[in-house]
């Protein structure tokens, strides 16, 4: 399993990965399904209930406004 931290660590260095965030956020915001499908697909532990605090975090990052 990934970390969210290591997945935040690999964005800064994967061009790849910043576009498919850039397109999750396209709209200015994350759906349950695109949080669902994205931790899925880069095996993250997180849990659903983290949807909150992690879209938090992307608010820190800039990554929404």
């Amino acid at each position: 399993m990934t970390t969210v931290e290591e997945l935040v660590k690999q964005y800064k260095t994967d061009p790849a990965l910043q576009q498919e965030v850039a397109d999750i956020l396209a709209d200015g915001k994350i759906s349950f399904q695109e949080f669902v499908t994205f931790a899925r697909k880069h095996n993250v532990d997180v849990s659903l209930s983290d949807l909150p605090k992690y879209t938090a975090l992307a608010k820190e990052l800039g990554f929404l406004k």
